[in-house]
């Protein structure tokens, strides 16, 4: 690192935490018995991830690369969305600031081997060439039919993401969310899928993920973070895609190798993660990062990454140094970041609310190498991320059963007979449209708290 750098690393002004799991992969029987052999890990992973935090900013999110299932299965599915929800709460986190995309584990390989329409539009994908991939995505997506078939593997894993608001299509087959630092320098998440055409013959370059996914807008005042789980040579056009990645993203996350990686191309910083809950054996390692994106100066903002990797003889996670600067976490900066002039009127964000964090100062003493998380911070920060009512909102609708969830669109009374077939996300966006256009959005939110044995003591739309 050079002497500015060192520099820089004493003075971030503002910052914002995420934890990133990777590869977590819960079966429907993950905590359920005793012989769960990695709920051990789950455990030393809350408190570690929490000890770590306390010395650094409350979490804004916990970000998933994808296999949080096993099978792709809604067993699985449920398994993993109660030990975010635990996790979540142990950290300090709302439990609905979880962004997931799906990995290959996620894409339930028995709706593909029962459809031949979806079988035939993969293949027609995976034998297509670098520069007819697109096209060919274009004009499935532009077909309602060929596009529902092709996402139908992964109908399980969307109604476990929605209520992330996570949820994906081949017609939109990426999400975008913002965040902010407290100098209002968005953070905007995208979260890809690269799992289109994943099935039983899975293998480097013959995925596929399209320009569409990675083709970000340049904004001044917003950095992009990518969450996908392939990285780039598992796709047949990835020459095109890290085009994209490398010209015009701040940070690449990836997962599925199991296996840590941290690299800077071209001003980019990218993290292929370790695996939460690898394969047992002789190279068991389970491993998570902590994340934290904050600004130095005006026109300086950088990334720290706490890696954390299991130790087999202590039975616990531990700091894995960088070996570049011997401290317990890689750090990078940027210096062409310019601090905007923020305006909630950005024509290139997809979501009209932001979810913001307050300013956490940092110590600005003089450190040595060596220094620890520990010693990166003087004094713990209280600051917490705003609350995003509309996200919360989705996250307590869609966490409800379904006769709950259709006993409040009764007591709407804003459905007709057409929407008689709605269920989950579908039934859940017409209700919230409607709610907003007919004054009720005080209601939705009334009763759906309702139904949570531990409701909210102050409605967020009253009046509305």
């Amino acid at each position: 690192m050079t002497q500015e750098n060192e520099k820089r690393s004493e003075s971030m002004t503002s910052s914002i935490t995420f934890v990133h799991l990777s590869d977590i992969h819960f079966t429907g029987q993950s905590g359920t018995t005793i012989h769960d052999l990695d709920a051990d890990v789950r455990n030393e992973l809350a408190r570690d991830a929490s000890s770590v935090l306390a010395d650094l900013s409350s979490p804004a999110g916990v970000l998933v690369t994808g296999d949080i299932a096993f099978s792709g299965l809604q067993a699985e599915y449920e398994r993993a969305a109660e030990w975010l929800e635990t996790f979540c709460s142990a950290i300090g986190c709302p439990q609905e600031n979880v962004w997931v995309v799906p990995g290959n584990h996620d894409v339930d390989r028995r709706v593909t081997a029962a459809s031949k329409i979806t079988r035939t539009l993969q293949k027609t994908l995976r034998d297509a060439s670098a520069k007819d991939v697109d096209a060919e995505l274009c004009e499935i997506s532009c077909d309602q039919q060929s596009a529902n078939a092709l996402l139908s593997p992964l109908a399980d894993y969307n109604s476990f993401a929605a209520r992330y608001q996570c949820s994906l299509s081949a017609e939109k087959p990426f999400w975008e969310r913002d965040v902010s630092l407290a100098c209002g320098t968005l953070i905007r998440l995208r979260g890809l899928c690269s799992v289109m055409v994943s099935g039983a013959d899975d293998a480097k370059a013959n995925l596929v993920l399209g320009v569409a996914q990675v083709s970000v807008p340049r904004t001044t005042g917003v950095e992009y973070l990518t969450l996908c789980h392939h990285p780039p040579d598992w796709l047949i056009d990835q020459d095109t895609v890290v085009d994209h990645l490398e010209s015009k993203v701040r940070v690449q996350l990836f997962g599925h190798k199991h296996s840590q990686r941290i690299k800077s191309i071209n001003e980019t910083v990218r993290l292929t993660a370790g695996a939460m809950h690898p394969e047992r054996g002789d190279a068991w390692e389970p491993m998570y990062n902590i994340i934290e994106l904050g600004r130095y100066d005006a026109n300086t903002i950088g990334i720290r990454v706490f890696q954390r990797r299991w130790n087999k003889g202590n039975c616990q996670f531990v700091a894995e140094p960088d070996p570049n600067s011997n401290r317990d976490y890689y750090e990078h900066v940027w210096h062409d970041c310019p601090t905007p002039a923020f305006s909630d009127s950005d024509p290139n964000s997809q979501e009209t609310s932001r979810e913001r964090t307050e300013a956490v100062p940092f110590n600005t003493e003089p450190k040595a190498a060596s220094q620890t998380v520990s010693q990166v911070k003087s004094i713990k920060s209280t600051a917490v991320p705003v609350t995003n009512y509309e996200r919360r909102l989705t996250y307590r609708f869609l966490t409800l059963p379904f006769r709950h969830q259709i006993a409040i669109a009764q007591r709407l009374d804003v459905l007709t007979d057409d929407d008689r077939a709605l269920a989950g996300e579908s039934l859940y966006r017409i209700l919230f449209k409607r709610a907003v256009t007919e004054g009720k959005l005080e209601l939705l939110w009334k009763k759906t708290e309702e139904y949570h044995k531990d409701p909210g003591s102050e409605n967020p739309f009253a009046g509305r």
